[in-house]
Order: structure tokens, then sequence, then C-alpha cells
């Protein structure tokens, strides 16, 4: 079953979008077996998905993947969701619950590299060599460190935002997001320690 928002065969979206997060009226229709309400909802968390799985460290080809199986579990598992007022940290803990498996299956997360636009051959030098760094002390963070960072600095969400994404307070996210970072430049500070 594909469940990709733009997949042949899903009709077109109505002219009025479903805004981020969902509304609960949208999420209760969902529930309540509106496949439009469904669709909906999905076309506009899947290209969230899919970005947050780049962000994470996964190629846009996995992103993908990851994101369409991810969606496929809240379709068939959206009837069980009791508070509809939950729906964003339940989606976004089914999205975190298949990276984690991906993770596991793979033991060594690598994340994708980013393009680079340098104008001349120096820059290309340095752009890469701090690239790498960056990279390198990425990977010694935990998935989770990594996803507090992604959230906080590349989407930059509030720590509200981020709470309500993860099912936790923003004084959590907060100590947790100060935590992540101090772990990152620490780790990057260490930069004669990576492996060339």
């Amino acid at each position: 079953m594909d469940v990709r928002p733009e997949g042949p065969g899903h009709r077109p979206l109505r002219s009025t979008q479903v805004s981020w997060p969902p509304a609960t009226n949208a999420v209760e229709a969902a529930i309540n077996g509106d496949r439009q309400a469904l669709h909906e909802i999905l076309a506009d968390g899947y290209p969230r998905m899919i970005g947050f799985f780049v962000g994470i460290g996964l190629n846009r080809h996995e992103a993908d993947e990851l994101a369409a199986e991810s969606s496929l579990m809240v379709v068939t598992s959206i009837a069980r969701l009791r508070a509809p007022q939950a729906f964003e940290a339940w989606f976004w803990a089914i999205a975190r619950n298949r990276l984690r498996t991906t993770f596991r299956k793979r033991r060594t997360p690598r994340p994708v590299d980013a393009e680079i636009s340098p104008s001349t051959p120096e820059e290309h030098v340095i752009i890469s060599d701090e690239h790498l760094r960056i990279r390198q002390a990425m990977e010694t963070l935990s998935p989770r460190d990594r996803e507090l960072l992604w959230l906080r600095e590349v989407e930059e969400l509030s720590y509200e935002d981020i709470s309500h994404r993860l099912g936790s307070t923003p004084g959590t996210v907060r100590v947790a997001c100060h935590r992540a970072r101090q772990r990152l430049e620490e780790v990057y500070a260490r930069g004669e320690d990576f492996e060339p």
C-alpha cells in the first residue's frame, strides 16, 4: 500500500491545506474513518517527516522510504488513537521509533553530505574540512541529541513546539537541547581525536 500523499491514485487536496499540527477536529475526523482528512494530514506531515529523517542523517531515498513506512503505521493505527489532541506527539513517536529501528539495523548511522558550493578551490578545502569535522562530531552524539539539535537549530522550533513533538515539557526540552549542544561543542573542540 502506497501511503505517499502524491502517489498515484490519491485524490487531490482540497484548496484549504491542513495546518501543522493538524486541528483536533481534523484528527477526530481521521480517527473516525474520514480518508480525505487523513490524506490531508499526511500530505502536510509526510514532507516534514522526510525533512526530519534527512536532517538526522539519512539520504533522500532512505528518508522517503522511512517516511512511507511511518505514514503506513499512522494509517493503520490512527483509529486506536484515544486522545486527538495528542496526535503530534504520537505522530513523531512513530517516526522516531522507525528511525531507531533503522539505526539499530545499521549500527552506525552516517549523516548525508550537505551540498557545498564553494567559489574557489581554497574555499572548497576549508568548507569540506569544516563539514567533515561537524559530521564526525555529530556521529558521536546519540540519535536523541541529533534529533534535538536538528529540531532546534535547523528547523528553528521553539522549546514548546519541540516538547509537543516529543511528548515532553518545554523545560525538559530546553535542558536536553543545552546538554546536546554542549556535547557537540565538546566533541567538536576535540577535533584532533577524529579519525581521518
